[in-house]
């Protein structure tokens, strides 16, 4: 019998071992991998990792079908529901068996789950105090409607915990309900062994092994545990329990967990499989909260069958993969542009190719000489008996994703609109990088369907609203659902096909936003281009293999690649590619145009790479990597160009629509002590963009040295501050919207519109 001395002793303990306090300390000693998975998500929720690319603003203002709101909470509370739940089977099926006494409860994986409720308790606490604060402050949305969007995600969270709740009521059983509560008699032990013995005869080995690792691990101690919502219990002494019955209700619920995971994870890829119905895009945040949760699912079966070799075997076969990931075809199946022939000859990727001959740049040459004649009569209109004569405007539009692709279009609608049509209609050609050349490319396209007479206006608000519109929902549903397994669904081009991937939804979802304007090939354009109905556009996307620029034109532009020095020696080292004839053997005018723009888009990650068919292959990655605001191309063209521009023009004006000011503020170094390691690397590719500036003001600088016309720069620039930063990322949110179109009225804007104004008088 317990003394008074020993019973004032585990009272004084029996906070210390409250079953909540036990299972926390188990996740922070045995749980290192899902610990890890939660501290990603309170970093992302409290906005202390990945904010410039927008990833917290996906959790705390979740966006479904164009509409945040009670569906859209909704949808991510019931992933979010559905992670917990998989971090209690999780957590259950790996730990479960060191907490006895909870297969003598009845309801024994509910109980389990009501005491496993600290860290997903302060992770929706922490939610709920960040989104609220985000929504009122930043998207000045009303309490009253906040209060709703919270109420829906927790309603739906709680809704899946009551579908898995009903599931393991009427599937797991507790002790009682497998028989008597004796001890354990000598029979008994050898009857167990033999069962034992059977079970692996029978197949079993699972269980075999599940219970001698129970039997090697000692079971932690717990004094009280939650018995409901408004109840405490003592914890039940289980010594006097029939091991073997104990054994069979851990194996039993075992079972039950392992069916559950796998209709959770058919249920994942049925859904994934389906994805091509817009009702099924789900916010991006759910589609992750989903991805994770299928994590979890796969590592509980793997350390089921594997426990303490997992990790162990999970790296051996990872080595392995990518060892012989060079001959496993099937799963490189890789990210194609669409409209070109991989089945032909592939192109040779050869320096001594790629440098076009003297004959070849001159029959290039002339053939934009025509177009820049086409050019002039188009603007005959503006020469006066003084003599003046029209300025030639480059338009550089800057990378950045949707907040470029959305203040590139309303840019050059508005200033357009401004100058009377002069902007465009004295626009040569388009450059650039990632997001802001989808504004340039949509306008354009719409500026061609009004010159065919189509009843269009460029000009019409709603346009530039649909570039605002979501990107990246149907791009992590991809990503999570198909492009990290077998993709197994394809897509047809003609005679052309191609597996589906991200990249896919990228480009259908683009083309959904922009009514189906991009339908073209990349010839398609070309004879508008050529009479100057629309300005000519060059897209440059990254050679990852070797740094050089594959430039995408529907021109010949053999003399942008030239590498001929001014005695015409051929020495020099060529750094940009012409698409068209280095892949004339594989349909490349075939090309969709919104492949070329994917390509030129592709931030890396986000979107895949994209394998062209050559010899070697090569991939291509986003343009801005290596100019991401067009300069270099411009400067290029105006080299080529220099003598017929000087003779038959005013002067030249390079009009910049920028995401971001030139004139930046320096930032801060934050001296902490892993910022001390951080700030080498991350300091240097966080100015990226910077350091692009600084080459392009120097080499902008020598232009006057062997160019004798006037060249002006103007540049149109999305103000941006730490109060006003709007995230570079595929989705924007209201307030982001708002501050871009507020923009407009910008003094700094304001002041180069005006100037731009005078320039084309």
């Amino acid at each position: 019998m317990m003394s008074n001395r020993q019973f004032s002793v585990k009272r004084r303990n029996r906070v210390f071992y409250f079953f909540p306090f036990q299972l926390l300390m188990l996740h922070i000693k045995k749980n290192t991998f899902l610990l890890l998975l939660w501290l990603f998500l309170f970093s992302i929720v409290t906005g202390v990792v990945a904010k410039s690319i927008g990833v917290p603003q996906q959790f705390l203002l979740p966006e479904y079908f164009g509409v945040t709101g009670v569906v859209s909470f909704g949808i991510l509370g019931f992933a979010v529901g559905g992670f917990i739940s998989g971090f209690n089977l999780y957590t259950y099926i790996r730990h479960g068996y060191r907490f006895p006494f909870i297969a003598t409860l009845n309801k024994p994986f509910q109980k389990f789950c009501l005491n496993n409720f600290i860290i997903p308790a302060l992770f929706v606490i922490t939610y709920f105090i960040c989104s609220a604060r985000y929504q009122m402050s930043r998207e000045l949305i009303s309490p009253f409607n906040v209060v709703l969007n919270l109420s829906s995600f927790f309603m739906m969270l709680c809704f899946f915990q009551f579908l898995s709740y009903i599931y393991f009521v009427y599937t797991n059983k507790s002790a009682s309900n497998f028989g008597p509560n004796e001890k354990l008699s000598w029979a008994a032990v050898e009857e167990e062994e033999e069962d034992d013995e059977m079970d692996e005869e029978r197949g079993k080995p699972l269980l075999s092994w599940l219970r001698s690792a129970r039997k090697s691990k000692g079971n932690w101690y717990v004094e009280t545990y939650i018995f409901s919502f408004t109840k405490i219990s003592l914890a039940r002494e289980c010594n006097h329990y029939n091991q073997r019955i104990l054994d069979k209700v851990f194996d039993q619920n075992h079972v039950n967990a392992s069916r559950f995971e796998v209709l959770l994870v058919l249920s994942f890829l049925v859904i994934g499989s389906l994805r091509a119905y817009q009702t099924l895009i789900i916010p991006a945040a759910a589609s992750t909260m989903l991805f994770f949760t299928v994590l979890i699912m796969l590592f509980s079966a793997l350390h089921a069958r594997l426990r303490g070799w997992t990790l162990t075997l999970i790296i051996v076969f990872l080595v392995g993969f990518n060892y012989f990931y060079e001959d496993l075809r099937f799963f490189r199946q890789g990210t194609k542009a669409y409209g070109m022939n991989y089945d032909a000859e592939p192109a040779i990727y050869d320096l001594k190719k790629l440098i076009p001959s003297e004959q070849t740049v001159e029959a290039d040459k002339q053939h934009t000489i025509a177009m820049l004649n086409n050019w002039k009569r188009k603007n005959a209109s503006q020469y006066d008996s003084n003599g003046h004569k029209p300025k030639l405007i480059i338009l550089n539009h800057s990378g950045g994703g949707t907040r470029s692709a959305f203040w590139s279009m309303l840019t050059l609608a508005h200033a357009d609109s401004i100058l009377g049509g002069k902007l465009l209609g004295n626009a040569v050609m388009m450059t650039g990088a990632s997001g802001g050349m989808l504004g340039a490319a949509y306008i354009r396209d719409l500026q061609l369907r009004k010159a065919w007479g189509e009843d269009v206006n460029p000009y019409d608000y709603s346009h530039a609203e649909k570039m605002g519109k979501d990107l990246l929902n149907p791009i992590i549903m991809s990503a999570v659902t198909n492009d990290w397994l077998v993709r197994y669904q394809r897509i047809e081009d003609g005679e052309y096909k191609y597996s589906k991937d991200r990249a896919t939804a990228f480009e259908e979802q683009l083309n959904r936003n922009t009514d189906n304007v991009f339908t073209r090939r990349l010839n398609d354009y070309a004879a508008f281009e050529h009479k100057a109905i629309i300005p000519m556009m060059i897209l440059s996307p990254t050679i990852v293999n070797d740094g050089r620029r594959m430039l995408i034109a529907s021109q010949p532009i053999s003399y942008l690649i030239s590498a001929y020095d001014h005695n015409g020696n051929g020495n020099g080292l060529p750094e940009d590619v012409e698409f068209s004839k280095m892949f004339a053997g594989n349909d490349a005018q075939n090309l969709q145009f919104l492949s070329a723009l994917r390509m030129s888009a592709t931030f890396p990650y986000v979107l895949p790479m994209t394998n062209l068919p050559s010899d070697p292959p090569i991939e291509m990655v986003d343009a801005g990597v290596r100019d991401n605001f067009g300069l270099k191309t411009t400067l290029q063209f105006l080299f080529s160009f220099k003598e017929w521009i000087n003779e038959n023009t005013g002067g030249v004006v390079v009009v910049q629509i920028r995401d971001l000011p030139r004139n930046k503020n320096l930032k801060e170094s934050h001296q902490s002590f892993f910022g001390k390691f951080s700030a080498p690397v991350g300091g240097i590719y966080g100015n990226l963009t910077k350091t692009q500036d600084y080459n392009n003001e120097q080499a902008f600088s020598y232009l006057k040295g062997w160019f004798d016309g006037n060249v002006d720069l103007v540049s149109l620039e999305l103000q941006q501050d730490k109060d006003t930063h709007v995230s570079l990322s595929w989705h924007l949110t209201k307030s982001e919207k708002n501050h871009i179109i507020s923009s407009l009225q910008d003094s700094y804007f304001q002041h180069e519109l005006a100037r731009l104004n005078e320039l084309l008088k």
